[in-house]
């Protein structure tokens, strides 16, 4: 099977991270994997760019540290895929696949979205929503046991590295009694946290728009704790 990372930060655009993105797509080949998906934080996130900036300013330099990754992925043979998270209020996060930063660039309204209309501008687009690290405790979160509105999500991540096993015990459970889909991600910031998780395909993953239609289908294994389940 093919192993891909679904959530990690580079330091070019989250100002979390202490990695950079080809230190990730680095370590993440040398644990044999075939690619990630680099999901920074957006504009509502943790966002190292400069978020006054002119619109299509800020995502072209948002876009840079990706385009670089590609480049170096295409000379490393690993698959370097665009993600963003977005914060959605109260500490809340959301991870969207399959979006392009020519359409962002497009949709300057993109940033004051409230989760309905991102949601629906997402499907509109052919991407995927994702509720990330859903029940994580942290001070910046106000209500970490205030379940997902599954209405505006695709699947949830029910392992996230850095959550507690407390909280990815209550996101399996909650995925178990409603039956949304799932999806296992490292959430890496620096390269220890790769090899630990991500998604197993039958096949390789060229592009956005592959990775979608394998996340609709449903088509694709766990990764968690370094296993394939």
């Amino acid at each position: 099977m093919y192993k891909y990372e679904m959530h990690l930060h580079s330091k070019g655009c989250s100002l979390c991270s202490i990695a950079s993105a080809k230190e990730l797509i680095t370590a993440a080949k040398g644990k044999g994997y075939s690619g990630v998906v680099f999901t920074n934080h957006f504009y509502r996130g943790n966002t190292c760019i400069d978020r006054k900036l002119p619109w299509k300013d800020f995502v072209a330099a948002f876009n840079e540290d990706y385009l670089s990754a590609k480049e170096f992925g295409k000379a490393v043979d690993m698959d370097v895929l665009f993600g963003i998270e977005e914060g959605i209020g109260q500490g809340k996060e959301v991870l969207i696949y399959g979006i392009s930063p020519t359409l962002l660039s497009s949709t300057p309204e993109f940033k004051s979205m409230k989760l309905p209309e991102l949601y629906n501008f997402v499907h509109k687009n052919g991407g995927f929503a994702v509720c990330a690290h859903p029940f994580r405790r942290r001070d910046y979160i106000s209500e970490p046991d205030k379940e997902p509105e599954l209405k505006y999500f695709d699947a949830i991540e029910v392992y996230n590295h850095c959550n507690s096993v407390t909280d990815n015990l209550k996101a399996a459970e909650f995925a178990k009694k409603t039956g949304i889909p799932v999806i296992s991600g490292g959430d890496a910031h620096n390269v220890d946290v790769i090899g630990s998780s991500g998604l197993a395909f039958n096949k390789r993953i060229n592009d956005s728009k592959q990775l979608v239609k394998e996340l609709r289908r449903n088509s694709y294994k766990l990764i968690i704790n370094g296993q394939i389940l």
